[in-house]
């Protein structure tokens, strides 16, 4: 079990801060507001929520640690007289976001990528192999057409998708 030493708390402001930046990289204006007790804010038919550790009132919580960071459809509440818990819970504020809206890909269609010498590419023995994205979708991962001799062959109908961080760009 890992502990919790107190370390990289994010305060509330700093929270906010970040989910309207992460949303207005890709063009999205978003509000986040307080309902209740929760800091909340929704986005394609999710919520997003944290709290403010031990504040109560309005002015108390931009400076308080934000913690309790929750993701549920917008229609999805909790019944506690039939132990039904809605949605999940996350550890950061940017699993929060990217739970929402995942950033978008690194790589380009028709870019040329070059596999890294990382394990999980010597593994899959793609570790070095030149290809050209073929199909780049958000959430880490694309596909990759590979030129080079000595890399995974694909089925025709079949199409492996590969981390993005095993992979360099090269044009």
């Amino acid at each position: 079990m890992r502990r919790h030493d107190g370390g990289g708390q994010v305060k509330v402001q700093n929270a906010i801060k970040k989910v309207k930046s992460h949303f207005k990289k890709q063009g999205i204006d978003i509000e986040v507001e307080l309902v209740g007790h929760r800091w909340t804010f929704v986005h394609n038919g999710y919520v997003g929520s944290f709290l403010a550790n031990g504040r109560c009132t309005d002015e108390d919580q931009m400076d308080a640690d934000a913690h309790n960071f929750h993701v549920r459809r917008a229609n999805d509440h909790s019944d506690l007289m039939t132990d039904y818990h809605a949605g999940s819970f996350r550890d950061n504020i940017t699993q929060v976001c990217h739970s929402l809206l995942p950033p978008p890909s690194k790589f380009k269609i028709g870019q040329l990528v070059r596999g890294k010498d990382s394990k999980r590419a010597i593994r899959q023995a793609f570790a070095g192999a030149t290809g050209m994205v073929v199909a780049a979708r958000k959430g880490g991962y694309v596909q990759v057409e590979w030129i080079s001799k000595g890399a995974p062959k694909q089925q025709p109908n079949c199409r492996t998708s590969y981390s993005e961080r095993d992979l360099i760009l090269l044009s």
